[in-house]
């Protein structure tokens, strides 16, 4: 379905909802369900290529055979940013960009070939290794080791022909007699990407995921000048309201979150771009009526880059994102900003703060699910119907806390001059409500 902002002066071919936001009366963010993260694992040494992986915070190695390791493993970079994203996340789809190359290997059993290639493209391939020994029963017994653990067995086989399909980890292809043979590892296997074909790749999919947060964990500059874009585009012209965090990027957007620094996670100490993935998935999971300033990350022993007071001011003022440590000795996120720094007159003057703009966000998604092309009559019957449904969410905003002062009769009100032919035009009114990150006390001794 289209969507987007509008021009009065040129008019939309396709159909669709079209939303503005702007300052003072307008429309802004929605109700819609969160929780969803994206993340592209940047040379990953496993894994389907140019796929999405949809991992549940409910079952997080549901997938462990496609990732060939536990997202658990303390070992692995790309396992670590999806341990962190699944601690806000409901919901983290992951994409392996395509490059290298699978790990293969030809094993000589008797006077036949069984040829053994990785299931998936990767260097942890080389770390496969095929046995074959006797089964007293009769036949072999055939196992696949990965990584020093066996992973698969196959019992009784007789055939090479048999082995055929029937691996989730390999494929095996051969004819003739099976035969007993020791360990035979796997070898050729690379992680290599060809350019940043992939990285635009996983841009272009993201357009078909409704996600709240994207994890870029990448500091090239031609990398985040296609981000900053891609993500403009879902916002305006797909009409989906979505974020990304990645590091050390100015964008100046409300949609991108510029991290600075970042935090000792158990042992390691995260490079800012694995940090990244700790604020996407916090950020996909944060209601509309929740803030993240002062969040405390979980599992975080100290910060790595931490800012004195002065640099934090003018970290702040640059729409910079930080980590912080409270008086508690807590690792936190210092401020829920994103790295907007330049507001024009007609935007929402708090537009760089997360939590007013996750409610703008939230209130524009729900009007792109709710209001669809054809559902309602443009006319004087089908008027009160649209303006009625959207008095409800913003009652419904307001029962919540997520904004205030909701005028029932005038905040959301259909134009009927303009609304002609296919055409509707509605006006919003909406007062976001922001979390108190400041406090002014005046104490006077009597």
């Amino acid at each position: 379905m289209a969507g987007g902002t509008f021009k009065m002066s040129q008019r939309k071919v396709r159909p669709g909802t079209y939303v503005n936001v702007e300052n003072g009366r307008a429309l802004t963010a929605s109700s819609a369900a969160r929780g969803t993260a994206i993340i592209p694992l940047i040379g990953y040494d496993w894994g389907p290529r140019g796929e999405w992986i949809v991992i549940s915070a409910d079952s997080p190695d549901a997938h462990k055979i496609e990732l060939g390791r536990s997202v658990y493993d303390a070992t692995n970079s790309c396992m670590i940013m999806l341990q962190l994203m699944l601690l806000g996340a409901a919901t983290v789809y992951a994409y392996i960009p395509d490059g290298g190359t699978a790990a293969k290997k030809e094993i000589t059993v008797g006077s036949a070939t069984l040829t053994v290639t990785a299931k998936y493209k990767g260097s942890l391939g080389n770390k496969i290794k095929i046995v074959s020994v006797a089964n007293p029963v009769g036949g072999f017994d055939v196992s696949v080791v990965l990584d020093g653990s066996e992973v698969e067995m196959f019992e009784g086989v007789k055939m090479l022909e048999d082995l055929s399909e029937k691996s989730a980890y390999v494929d095996f292809a051969g004819t003739g007699e099976l035969t007993a043979f020791a360990s035979a590892t796997l070898e050729g296997g690379t992680d290599e990407a060809s350019g940043n074909a992939g990285i635009t790749d996983f841009l272009d999919k993201s357009e078909k995921v409704r996600f709240n947060c994207m994890c870029f964990p990448s500091e090239e500059t031609s990398l985040q000048a296609a981000l900053k874009t891609k993500i403009k585009y879902i916002r305006e012209s797909i009409g989906w309201k979505c974020q990304a965090v990645a590091p050390n990027f100015a964008a100046d957007y409300e949609g991108i979150i510029n991290l600075v620094n970042s935090f000792v996670y158990g042992e390691r100490s995260l490079t800012t771009a694995e940090a990244c993935a700790w604020l996407a998935g916090a950020t996909a999971g944060a209601d509309k009526t929740e803030a993240l300033t002062y969040a405390v990350v979980t599992n975080a022993t100290a910060v790595v880059g931490e800012l004195n007071n002065e640099k934090s001011i003018a970290a702040i003022k640059a729409g910079e994102t930080f980590f912080s440590v409270d008086e508690t000795g807590a690792v936190i996120l210092e401020y829920d900003i994103n790295s907007k720094v330049t507001i024009s007159p007609k935007e929402p003057q708090d537009c760089y703060k997360n939590r007013p703009l996750r409610v703008y966000d939230s209130f524009a998604n729900d009007l792109l699910i709710t209001f669809r092309p054809g559902k309602f009559d443009n006319d004087t019957n089908g008027w009160p119907v649209v303006e009625g449904l959207g008095r409800s969410m913003l009652s419904k905003y307001e029962e919540d806390g997520a904004v205030s002062e909701v005028d029932p009769d005038n905040d959301f009100v259909v134009d009927k001059e303009k609304s002609i032919g296919d055409e509707m035009y509605l006006k919003v009114g909406m007062k976001a409500t922001d979390s108190a990150d400041k406090y002014y006390f005046t104490v006077v001794a009597r």
